[in-house]
């Protein structure tokens, strides 16, 4: 009888690649630390937004009265939950017997919150307020960014998730909006939540997963109108699943029945969570004697009409919708000319420009490759796309083009596509420097850009420096350079400035003295708009410099002059141009 075999040891497997070896538990929140200490030291040196003198005295207003007047063309929950602090704190409520309240103007009401009533000597200091209102911003940001890395995580292993976590903490364009109080980066939240859940549970059909999804669901519509489109997506999605190829047709109604089932309990789950955000009432004012005005909204006729008669939903929630369909196209400011109607170019521009080159450079190999492997068109692949998709054709049709920050729904989702660029750490050593060199480009493009996020372009466009001959308003200057025009008057000895304005911050509440030129929103109309005489210093925000928004305005041949004429000698952050005239 021959002797029992002696075991050999085991076949060797694959060498562990670095990136396998670093300690998740360790890595991810040291990411995440960097992510908010980049959005942290970034924001505090930020005047208030445009959108954020609105957004922030809303969402007060909502968790003080339950009242729904003010800011009514987007949903409640993230200016509610930006106001969270603010609330908790009990001492910084706005005035609910002013004139703004009563007349709903929520730019005014916003404006005196922050620095106080316009005619008042003493201003209020709104840094502190807008701290307390950005902080709970970033830690959506940080939630965007776990669901990133858990999405990635799932679908292509631990690799490939720290790959879209690094590359979603350096992105320029999260870091501009992840600080603000803004719906953009909300809206984004909720799209991913929404879309990994229905993900998870074509993965593996459960009760708790279909209710997970609804409750993504409802978060996602209470954050942004544009959500919406998560309905004709999830139909797409389910098609996708329901009849896959390869699939015993016999198996086709079982899976559609399952995955139709759990899209309508969802969407129950969401019809509740929008009630209960608002307060179960379906008035939008508690006030008796305030109502909204309707014509502002457009026609309120067809299934509209219907909705508002039988109270399916909110008073509120119904009028922002059809505000937000209502106002859908946009005056728009592209490559040097105005564009009444937009344009379809905008935002296929907007994204070419203002996307990091490793973005741009790993989506077009990766998609490529993904393409010609047969392997790689998988459901998870058409999961992906299909929405992003969707979305920027959609963005295109509608033409709202005043800004990139409109597209930030999208970058979440090439972030998980691009955690499958771990496969190129399994392939020859091009590829490997390639991923290197990529990840080494979004480090080198983010850090080079801190602190002015928002104004970020990429090199195709010249960088930060020339981003406003293409794109400005949110996509380069939003009003936040204020603190930077003071510093830069402290230090040259410049006691008053001329000041040609795009923003709705307070320029006396950051220590500015100035006398007016012309701005887009003015809450002093009584001080007159002057042309500055010879030897003036003059401030001029990148807006107004190329004559957005100042049609027949005194001004605007004035500015017109300056831009063709000037060279500025120097800038307040980006979006700030300063002049001596001659």
């Amino acid at each position: 009888m021959p002797p029992p075999p002696v075991p050999g040891p085991a076949p060797a497997g694959p060498a562990p690649r670095p990136i396998d070896r670093l300690p998740h538990a360790l890595v991810v929140p040291l990411l995440l630390a960097l992510f908010v200490g980049l959005a942290v030291s970034s924001l505090s040196g930020d005047s208030a937004t445009f959108d954020e003198t609105a957004h922030l005295a809303a969402g007060l207003s909502y968790l003080n009265r339950g009242d729904f007047r003010m800011n009514p063309e987007h949903p409640p929950l993230a200016k509610a939950w930006a106001a969270a602090l603010l609330s908790l704190g009990g001492s910084d409520d706005p005035d609910y017997a002013s004139p703004p309240w009563k007349a709903a103007d929520q730019w005014r009401f916003g404006f005196e919150y922050l620095n106080g009533p316009p005619g008042a000597a003493e201003r209020r200091d709104p840094r502190r307020r807008l701290l307390w209102g950005r902080l709970p911003m970033v830690f959506l940001g940080v939630l965007l960014g776990l669901a990133v890395y858990g999405w990635a995580r799932e679908m292509w292993g631990p690799p490939g998730a720290l790959i879209a976590l690094f590359l979603y903490v350096l992105s320029p364009t999260v870091l501009a909006h992840a600080r603000l109080v803004t719906t953009d980066l909300p809206a984004a939240l909720g799209y991913v939540l929404s879309l990994w859940c229905l993900w998870r549970f074509f993965r593996r059909p459960g009760v708790g997963r279909a209710i997970a999804l609804g409750g993504a669901l409802g978060v996602a519509l209470l954050m942004k109108y544009s959500t919406a489109l998560l309905g004709p997506m999830f139909l797409l999605l389910l098609v996708l699943w329901a009849f896959p190829p390869g699939q015993s047709p016999e198996d086709w109604p079982r899976r559609l029945r399952v995955g139709a089932g759990a899209i309508l309990a969802a969407s129950g789950v969401a019809w509740l969570l929008i009630w209960a955000a608002y307060g179960w009432r379906y008035s939008a004012s508690a006030d008796p004697g305030y109502a909204l005005d309707w014509h502002q909204a457009g026609s309120s006729a067809g299934i509209l009409s219907l909705l508002r008669r039988l109270h399916i939903l909110p008073e509120g929630y119904l009028f922002g919708f059809a505000f937000s369909s209502f106002h859908s196209e946009r005056i728009a400011f592209l490559n040097g000319a105005i564009l009444p109607q937009g344009s379809w170019l905008f935002f296929p521009e907007a994204f070419l420009f203002k996307s990091t080159p490793t973005l741009l450079v790993l989506l077009g190999v990766l998609a490529w490759r993904t393409v010609r492997d047969p392997r790689g068109r998988s459901f998870d692949g058409w999961y992906l796309a299909m929405p992003a998709v969707v979305y920027f054709v959609v963005a295109v049709g509608f033409r709202l083009n005043i800004g990139h920050r409109h597209l930030m729904p999208l970058y979440p989702l090439i972030l998980v596509f691009l955690g499958g660029s771990a496969r190129f750490l399994e392939g020859p050593l091009p590829g490997r420097l390639l991923l290197a060199g990529m990840l080494a480009c979004q480090g080198v493009s983010s850090l080079s850009s801190h602190p002015g996020y928002l104004s970020y372009f990429n090199l195709m466009a010249g960088g930060s420096g020339r981003g406003w001959k293409y794109l400005v308003d949110s996509n380069y200057d939003w009003g936040q350079d204020l603190p930077r025009l003071k510093e830069w008057m402290e230090a040259k000895g410049v006691p008053e400035i001329h000041l040609a304005y795009f923003g709705t911050a307070d320029p006396l509440a950051y220590g500015i003295r100035y006398r007016k030129i012309g701005q887009f929103l003015d809450f002093r109309p009584g001080e007159p708009a002057r042309v500055p005489g010879p030897g003036s210093w003059v401030a001029v925000s990148a807006t107004l410099l190329q004559g957005l928004y100042l049609p027949g305005h005194p001004a605007a041949g004035f500015l017109r002059e300056i831009r063709e004429r000037l060279t500025p000698v120097a800038r307040a952050g980006d979006s700030l141009f300063i002049y001596r005239l001659p």
